[in-house]
């Protein structure tokens, strides 16, 4: 009881401080918290890599609303969540991406014993048609442009793709958070350094009712964009964001896309975790961390389902407290030196993680991040850069 105590807690030091260093996936540390299985023992190491991934899921949408610094999961979250913040309202911002995650976290398991009889058929009949459903919802989104947007539109999200092409198949995944940041975090820093934004002289921490109807359906959507993610290969959370937000029309306010992104990004850990029981394959990073530590059977997956829930509560606390003290902080700065300062943050950052060529790719990332804001279309066709190359890994297509 004791070492599943101690590693809990661990697992909750790692989440935490992978969520708010920006750049710092939880992938990257992997390899450090393996090694620590022969103190520990496999099942309580594998209890380390579930809890710092939901840890991780809630903890990230600090730096990617507050300063603009998005991983892949949370990218959509950044355009919706900053607007909120130059508001007075980042704290609600934030808190409906928890209240989404958490949404998620419950969502997921409650459903679970329905799942279990019918996911693994649906998996087989899914995976070898994604490519065409995410087509289809993009051609859609050009297609509701007006006029000559369409073009535009079309321009910038296959521009996108050739990047995100050039990027990810040549420099690989440490060169997804210059890609990211360029595309999404940094164009907002500095049109609004330019612009000169200030921020409001008081920040609220209340926040506006959603009716109890909108709140499940955002969950609904968002925890079934989840577990699409979490269970197929090669689509993240951003790409299955884009591909059930078109099916469920109600969603138009920012403020319910957060609660739809919170509850995607945690239902795309909490999922790939239980695949390693429900169609016995690993869907990302962690899933592989622990397929690599023991067999999971049912037990196993009870233990998990416990790990999970108790994270996501602990989660809940520390994510509100911690945004909370983030934004005092931020009220005693001046935004313009804030902004600056960010962009020197994300530029070491680059550095650290990607090395010289991780420069280049943030520059011409933040030229093509800034088109899309000076040609008044919506900066989600910034998403090519993912969709393009899992469009073409679910075609069976490779180049490059």
């Amino acid at each position: 009881m004791l070492i599943t105590l101690f590693s809990l807690l661990i697992g909750i030091v790692f989440g935490v401080v992978a969520g708010l260093l920006p750049g710092l996936h939880p992938n990257n540390t992997i390899p450090i918290i393996l090694g620590m299985s022969f103190l520990f023992g496999p099942l309580p190491t594998a209890i380390i890599l579930v809890s710092s991934g939901v840890i991780n899921s809630f903890i990230n949408f600090i730096p990617s609303i507050l300063l603009g610094a998005p991983e892949e999961s949370t990218v959509l979250g950044v355009l919706p969540g900053h607007k909120l913040l130059l508001e007075g309202r980042g704290f609600e911002a934030v808190k409906l991406c928890v209240i989404g995650s958490l949404g998620g976290v419950l969502f997921a398991i409650l459903t679970l014993p329905i799942f279990v009889f019918f996911i693994p058929s649906l998996y087989e009949l899914i995976r070898h048609h994604v490519h065409w459903l995410l087509i289809a919802v993009i051609g859609y989104l050009i297609l509701e442009e007006r006029g000559k947007n369409k073009l535009l539109a079309l321009g910038v999200f296959i521009l996108s793709g050739i990047l995100g092409l050039i990027v990810l198949n040549n420099f690989g995944d440490f060169a997804l958070f210059p890609l990211l940041t360029g595309l999404f975090g940094m164009p907002m820093i500095l049109i609004s350094m330019f612009q000169k934004t200030k921020l409001p002289d008081k920040f609220t921490f209340d926040e506006e009712k959603i009716e109890r109807k909108g709140l499940l359906t955002c969950i609904g959507v968002g925890s079934l964009s989840g577990i699409i993610a979490g269970l197929l290969p090669g689509l993240g959370a951003t790409q299955s964001t884009i591909l059930t937000q078109q099916a469920f029309r109600r969603e138009r306010s920012g403020r319910e896309f957060l609660i739809s992104i919170g509850a995607i990004t945690t239902c795309d850990i909490v999922y790939s975790i239980l695949a390693l029981w429900l169609i016995h394959n690993p869907r990302s990073g962690i899933a592989i961390g622990v397929s690599k530590l023991l067999e999971i059977g049912f037990k196993e997956t009870l233990v998990f389902i416990a790990i999970i829930l108790i994270s996501a509560a602990v989660s809940t606390i520390l994510t509100l407290k911690m945004t909370k003290m983030s934004l005092r902080f931020l009220k005693k700065i001046d935004y313009q030196k804030l902004c600056l300062y960010t962009s020197v943050f994300l530029f070491v950052l680059t550095v650290i993680f990607s090395g010289l060529i991780g420069i280049l790719i943030l520059v011409v990332s933040i030229a093509v991040g800034l088109i899309p804001n000076y040609l008044n279309i919506r900066r989600t066709y910034g998403m090519g850069c993912l969709i393009v190359p899992c469009i073409l890994f679910f075609a069976g297509i490779s180049i490059l």
